[in-house]
């Protein structure tokens, strides 16, 4: 059942169950009233004080109906709110996710920043490594502006299991890069076992996308930054040219 739906359901059942309430109170009071009213009026033994107790009770049933159709007023009311609040924030939410995915550097930044950081690893000795996330949205959540929420929701969750000097990068939607400085293969497979644990978190009991994982590493599987990047570049959308990845995001 959708969750509107079933909210509505509950809405009405509650409705229904306060009619019947107030209704069995009218109905009780209405008929005590008229079984007390010719013993309080018609017996003339009866003093002013049954009258004003008679007529006390009256008021006091009318009240408690009014007070019980006042508070599911001011019970529906608040519902509404707590409803368009949690909206607002569900919507800021997902605008601050998809600000933060496209606040991302993009491809072309990523092979200016490979590039100096492979001269870097290959004049100091040192390791370096690449990290390639695909994340592939459930049908559910492949509208623009959702994807755009849930892929931000990703990446907040991988730039989170990273460490200071690892850099991510936007390749292209549905594509995340991650350049690790220093670390050799089995760093890299650490890294990536972390980053499975946030993005497990991150895509929840709606399971809203899966993901796959690829490491990249010099000087284990590489031996240059050209073969470095074609390496990351096997694992981006074959449709699409190697040059327009640069314009691409």
């Amino acid at each position: 059942m959708h969750p509107q739906t079933k909210h509505t359901d509950v809405d009405r059942r509650e409705l229904h169950l306060t009619l019947f309430v107030c209704s069995a109170m009218v109905v009780l009071a209405f008929g005590l009233a008229l079984l007390m009213y010719p013993v309080v009026f018609a017996n003339p033994l009866q003093t002013r004080t049954a009258q004003i107790a008679f007529f006390g009770f009256c008021g006091l049933a009318c009240l408690l109906v009014v007070y019980i159709v006042d508070c599911q007023i001011t019970i529906r009311r608040l519902r509404h709110q707590i409803t368009i609040d949690r909206i607002h924030a569900s919507e800021a939410s997902n605008r601050a996710s998809a600000d933060l995915l496209g606040s991302l550097p993009n491809f072309s930044t990523f092979e200016d920043r490979l590039s100096m950081e492979f001269r870097r690893a290959a004049t100091a000795k040192l390791n370096l490594s690449v990290l390639v996330i695909t994340i592939k949205l459930r049908s559910g959540f492949s509208e623009p502006y959702l994807a755009l929420s849930v892929l931000g929701d990703a990446a907040k969750a991988i730039s989170r299991r990273l460490r200071d000097q690892d850099t991510i990068y936007n390749l292209r939607q549905g594509y995340i890069g991650v350049i690790l400085p220093g670390a050799n293969h089995s760093a890299a497979k650490r890294v990536s076992t972390r980053l499975v644990e946030g993005l497990v978190d991150v895509a929840g009991a709606n399971d809203r996308f899966s993901f796959d994982i690829n490491s990249i590493s010099y000087p284990e599987q590489t031996s240059s930054a050209h073969d470095l990047e074609l390496a990351v570049c096997g694992y981006l959308p074959e449709e699409l040219p190697k040059e327009a990845l640069t314009s691409d995001v």
